[in-house]
Formats: C-alpha cells, sequence, structure tokens
C-alpha cells in the first residue's frame, strides 16, 4: 500500500488491528498502535474498542484496563460500547464486583444502558453463577421500559438447564412474570 504511494488510515488500521486481535497476534497489535502513534495517527474510540476486547478475549486483563485507562488520558471518551467490552470482559475473567461497578459508573459518566448492556451484564452474572444479581438486572432492564428479548430468554433457558436450582428458587419463572408484568 505504501509502495504505491497510499498512506494507511484509521479505517486501515482498524482492519488490521482487528485481524491482529481475532487471530491473537496480540504482540503485533500493540506494536502497530505505536507505530501509528509515532506516525502522528491518533487512534479513535473504535481502535481501543476492538484492542480492549481483543485483549479480554486472550486473557490479559491488565493490558485491557491499562487500555481503558489510556483512553481517559488521551482525552477519548468510552462509548456505550466501550463499557460493554469492559463489563463482558470482567465477567469472562469471573470479576463480577468489578463488572458491576462499571456497569454503575457507565450510568454515572451519563450514558443509558440498552438492552444489549443489560444483555451483557445479566449473560455474565448467569455465566459466573449469580442468579440472584442477574435477575435483579433483568428486574431493572423491564422498570426501565425495556423487554426481555429473545436473548435474554434464552440465556435463562440455557442456565436453567444447566442448574437446577433455578428451578427450585423460581428464578425463571419470576424473570418471566415481571416481563410479563411490564408488557
Amino acid at each position: 500500500m505504501c509502495s504505491y504511494g497510499l498512506l494507511p488510515d484509521l479505517t486501515t488500521y482498524s482492519i488490521l488491528l482487528d485481524g491482529f486481535c481475532k487471530h491473537g497476534h496480540l504482540d503485533e497489535a500493540l506494536k502497530l498502535l505505536k507505530a501509528m502513534q509515532e506516525k502522528k495517527l491518533e487512534p479513535n474510540i473504535v481502535l481501543y474498542n476492538i484492542l480492549i476486547e481483543g485483549m479480554f478475549i486472550a486473557g490479559k486483563l491488565v493490558v485491557a484496563e491499562e487500555l481503558f485507562s489510556r483512553l481517559f488520558v488521551d482525552g477519548i471518551r468510552p462509548t456505550l460500547q466501550t463499557y460493554s467490552v469492559m463489563i463482558k470482559g470482567l465477567l469472562k475473567e469471573g470479576l463480577s464486583d468489578e463488572a458491576y461497578k462499571s456497569f454503575r459508573k457507565m450510568e454515572d459518566d451519563g450514558f443509558t444502558p440498552d438492552s444489549c448492556s443489560y444483555n451483557v451484564i445479566i449473560q455474565g452474572f448467569l455465566q459466573n453463577r449469580d442468579s440472584s444479581t442477574a435477575v435483579q438486572f433483568i428486574d431493572e432492564m423491564v422498570s426501565k421500559g425495556f423487554s426481555a428479548d429473545s436473548s435474554t430468554f434464552q440465556m435463562l433457558l440455557d442456565l436453567e438447564s444447566h442448574d437446577e436450582t433455578m428451578t427450585e428458587k423460581g428464578v425463571f419463572y419470576g424473570a418471566i412474570s415481571f416481563t410479563l408484568d411490564a408488557s
């Protein structure tokens, strides 16, 4: 590309970084980020989201958190998607308390969670076997006018089929009644 006199732009770098991250070449992704910055091409939130998600997928929690912190240093405002990536990654690592705090910080920073944000945190708490917190988020979601969608119900069905205590506690049926009552 450069040999033809074409210089890469943010879109080109985004595509390359996404490919590196998806194929586990995280060192290459970080080198590319550094090279990009050396060329005075500053990353945007899309690039950061790609990198943060890639680091979480690879289990590099510390690097993901450093990148998130760096957003603020670089004067870049995170988006709802950025927070969802962080929350999903923290829950994947089993860090439920940190994910909960990130969700609340997202709200404090002026972002209104959408159904996707709620599904991310509900799924994470269900996967971490914290059905009571998941149901609290379902209740909150419904009280704010969102309906539990097919993804939410599928998560509950999947968990119920693997966790007999959910039926015993009435978690699934409680979640359904809250959703139906809100309709």
